[in-house]
């Protein structure tokens, strides 16, 4: 846009030009933008109407994702859409538009949908592994416009209040839906209530826990986040949901080794990551198969040792499509996989119950390496993050319980899950700038904040 500039010099009325009389006015012209009258001020304005409008649904959506979590799981989805979509408004309203860090994620994204949509030309249900595959692409576009929607949002400490509330709604509503078997769920549901069903909010509860607590220590708020700890803590484990106990369990000594060293420990995290996704047809398969594991793991709980059978006909299975797989999503189709093998209990239900078997199953090795490559970038990435070392190594914490629960929990193509993956994710990058400001020198040109 130019500015057009009149400089007029005036004279005094006595006609002369004299320096101590004389001063120049200068006169700016605006031209209208785009024919349409358009002033700076009133584009800038309705970006402004735009931008706040967009911040506010992504408020809205972390006040009432625990709630869903809670109730109905399966909103996750459509509302982690939403989500994206209040991102991508944010982004578009907020330039410049260069956003380096999410470009290798990026690409490693776009390749696996595109993976996954070529598998239907050999999937043994190749219209739902296309559907699944347009599905995919849209969850995945929604999780990196959050991502990159982070380091956009004006308020970050207000939508870490929408998010603490909602989680202590989350956990009210699980607490007395517990308490009352099912007193709150049945209005929304008909299936029967049972335990197991507030499993969803326990995962998210174990994913939370460790940032929002190191969040409230990194604003000095210690009693504070000492008492939400130990709510959300005691609420996993009063929850029925093994997965999450022991996520957040082993989340924690990996907090300890992160805020002791951060750059170290998560570049080994991440070639352990990758190793044990690469690897994982070769080891979980086995366990059925070692007599004393499997017969501790059975004696633990029935579901467990009914896992370790699923990973042993999985390894099976996968060993007779290595490179290409059986299609995306096409566990819930795979031959013999609907056998008893024990009351109530099939060598393959819906899915592997392990993210890095399903991934080999349905994608075969370009699958498992792509996914790979992602968990290991996002390690890689936590190492080089300029944050608060407390509210780092809490990060990392759960990252660390998010690959626990998707390496023994649900199917990893699951909308819900990726949803809720997402907007956890977009969490943790929000409460990070709540935290407090990165130290000056680990950002280019920056200035100390006021």
């Amino acid at each position: 846009m130019a500015l057009r500039k009149n400089l007029i010099l005036r004279r005094p009325q006595s006609g002369r030009l004299e320096g101590r009389t004389t001063f120049i006015q200068l006169e700016t012209e605006t031209p209208s933008l785009g024919g349409s009258g358009a002033t700076p001020a009133r584009s800038a304005s309705s970006r402004l109407s735009v931008s706040a409008w967009c911040e506010a649904g992504l408020d809205l959506c972390a006040l009432v994702l625990p709630p869903l979590l809670a109730l109905v799981p399966h909103g996750a989805a459509p509302l982690a859409g939403f989500a994206g979509l209040c991102a991508a408004g944010l982004i578009a309203v907020n330039p410049p538009y260069n956003f380096p860090a999410l470009r290798g994620p990026a690409v490693i994204v776009v390749a696996l949908v595109l993976w996954g949509a070529l598998s239907a030309a050999w999937s043994i249900d190749p219209e739902h592994s296309l559907a699944m595959a347009a599905r995919l692409a849209g969850l995945f576009a929604a999780a990196l416009a959050l991502a990159a929607a982070a380091s956009r949002v004006a308020a970050p400490r207000r939508l870490t209040l929408f998010l603490f509330a909602g989680t202590a709604i989350g956990i009210a509503i699980a607490g007395y839906d517990l308490a009352s078997a099912g007193g709150l769920s049945r209005h929304v549901s008909i299936r029967p209530f049972v335990a197991p069903r507030l499993n969803q909010i326990a995962a998210w509860l174990a994913l939370l826990v460790l940032p929002a607590s190191a969040l409230l220590i990194c604003r000095g708020q210690r009693l504070v986040a000492l008492v939400a700890a130990a709510v959300m803590a005691g609420t996993v484990y009063a929850l029925d949901g093994t997965t999450a106990k022991i996520a957040l369990g082993l989340s924690l000594p990996m907090v300890v080794l992160l805020y002791l060293s951060q750059r170290a420990v998560c570049r080994i995290a991440a070639a352990l990551a990758m190793l044990a996704i690469l690897t994982a047809p070769l080891t979980l398969p086995r366990l059925a198969r070692l007599p004393s594991v499997f017969t501790t793991v059975d004696a633990f709980k029935d579901s467990a040792g009914h896992r370790l059978l699923i990973w042993s006909f999985t390894g099976h299975r996968i060993a007779e499509r290595p490179l290409a797989g059986w299609g995306l999503d096409a566990a819930r189709a795979i031959p013999g996989g609907k056998i008893e093998i024990r009351p109530g209990q099939t060598w393959l239900p819906l899915h592997p119950h392990d993210a890095a078997l399903q991934l080999w199953l349905e994608l075969g090795a370009p699958g498992a390496v792509l996914v790979a490559l992602l968990v290991g970038l996002l390690w890689l990435r936590l190492g080089e993050a300029p944050w608060p070392r407390l509210y780092a190594a809490a990060a990392g914490g759960g990252l660390f319980a998010a690959t626990a629960v998707a390496s023994s929990g649900w199917g990893i193509w699951q909308e819900w899950w990726l949803g809720t993956l997402g907007l956890a994710l977009f969490a943790t990058l929000v409460m990070a700038r709540a935290a407090g400001p990165p130290p000056p020198s680990s950002l280019p040109g920056a200035t100390p904040p006021r």
